[in-house]
């Protein structure tokens, strides 16, 4: 999961148009209506591709290969280092796989409106319901209205990492509202020391963590309803319900002492690392928000993940106003891309409360609030998990998964580096974004 962003380009979106004019697979002639199995006994080999990072697939694999032998089902997986490019190529070759996971939703709905993929049925969609986290479904539900993915395993971006004895000795607390996290910034800067790691280079890749911190402030500014309005691009960036978002990091960004090595630095530093320095000493910087993946292996360093509930301490992203509780979530949406009956019975299971104990083992959060959080392999996991992600009343699958590629997996990271890097102002970064929005 680290590195998945990573092995994705800005210019992903260049290969969506070609899938209507590729070959594109037969495998959805009998699907039925209603989204259910056709008759038959279904394949013994259903083929399951990927693009999970090593701290999740062990995990996943385990928990799908007991399923699978339980069920006479032989699993093949396949593991795609590049997912938006491999898909794309097997299905313009006619030779997509069975089941999909797919990291960005938006590319799925792409898929699904082409012809290509299965949606859930109601009963299942109406199942996984009662148990999945509020918000989850509507991830994977396209324009026409159906459901055509469901989450395997989450992770949760609404997090800020401190060095917990670090910040204990200075006399800081968790902020519960951005008013009081500003507050902090100026006193740790007060205090003589940086207040933030942010970082953002990730290769080909680079600006999609800057991504991360818009779409946690825009859930709070604007509210679940209008982030579901941003992503579709009815509401602009530069609108009043989404400008306060990026005015809100702007003031972090650009303040004057506010962040490590300084507003430029942002786009150079390495989106695993560049928190680490928190825990120099004396720290480099006292707060640092990334996606919970930053406490594997690749992340943190050995040290730190070795003793991760004495050496963190973990706080939620706070609320606009106390008692918001809306959460900013990623992870992998399972789709069909046939309706054997095979392999809706795998992709079903991947969805379902059933699955993922072998994965929470390995630090992946089940989507469904049912599950034992005593599983995660600490504390402070399990803490996240408990208190951040099953309290959630609006979570938000991550948006620029969302959006259309050309935006979500382009404009999107590409501009913030150029504002952040000096070359354009605010003003022009939101309309360039704006304006990149398809217009059908």
């Amino acid at each position: 999961m680290i590195n998945r962003r990573a092995t994705t380009t800005a210019i992903a979106a260049l290969g969506v148009a070609g899938l209507a004019s590729g070959c594109l697979s037969a495998g959805n002639e009998n699907a039925n209506s209603d989204g259910s199995a056709a008759s038959g006994a279904g394949k013994s080999t259903i083929s399951v591709m990927y693009g999970l990072g090593p701290d999740t697939e062990p995990g996943f694999k385990a928990d799908l290969s007991k399923f699978a032998e339980a069920e006479g089902i032989t699993i093949e997986f396949i593991k795609a280092a590049s997912w938006d490019t491999e898909i794309r190529t097997k299905v313009q070759g006619g030779n997509p796989p069975d089941v999909g996971l797919f990291p960005q939703p938006g590319l799925m709905c792409d898929l699904a409106k082409q012809g290509e993929l299965i949606p859930y049925d109601a009963a299942t969609v109406a199942t996984n319901k009662e148990t999945l986290v509020p918000g989850v479904i509507e991830a994977g539900t396209c324009a026409d209205g159906e459901v055509y993915g469901l989450p395997s395993a989450l992770s949760v971006k609404s997090v800020l990492w401190t060095d917990a004895p670090a910040f204990a000795a200075a006399g800081y607390t968790a902020p519960t509202t951005l008013d009081e996290l500003l507050t902090l910034t100026d006193t740790i800067k007060a205090d003589g020391t940086t207040p933030w790691c942010i970082a953002a280079e990730s290769g080909a890749a680079t600006g999609w963590p800057i991504t991360d911190w818009i779409e946690d402030l825009v859930l709070r500014f604007a509210g679940a309803e209008n982030y579901d309005k941003w992503v579709t691009g009815e509401l602009k960036n530069d609108s009043p319900e989404i400008r306060p978002a990026w005015e809100y990091f702007e003031k972090i960004a650009f303040g004057d002492g506010y962040v490590r090595g300084g507003t430029k630095s942002i786009v150079a530093t390495n989106f695993q690392t560049g928190g680490n320095a928190m825990f120099e000493q004396p720290p480099g910087c006292y707060l640092f928000k990334q996606a919970t993946f930053v406490a594997n292996k690749g992340g943190f360093p050995d040290t730190v993940i070795a003793d991760l509930d004495t050496k963190t301490g973990p706080l939620p992203f706070p609320a606009k106003t106390v008692g918001d509780n809306a959460v900013l979530i990623g992870g992998d949406i399972a789709a069909a891309f046939n309706n054997d009956a095979n392999t809706l019975k795998v992709r079903n299971f991947i969805a379902s409360k059933e699955n993922g104990t072998e994965q929470q083992k390995a630090g992946g959060f089940s989507p469904h609030t049912t599950a034992d959080v005593s599983l995660l392999p600490n504390k402070t996991l399990q803490t996240i998990a408990s208190e951040v992600l099953y309290k959630a009343t609006a979570a938000r699958f991550d948006g620029s998964d969302l959006m259309p590629a050309k935006v979500g997996a382009g404009t999107f990271w590409t501009e913030p580096v150029k504002w952040l890097s000096g070359q354009q102002d605010l003003d022009a970064t939101l309309k360039n974004i704006d304006d990149s929005y398809p217009t059908s």
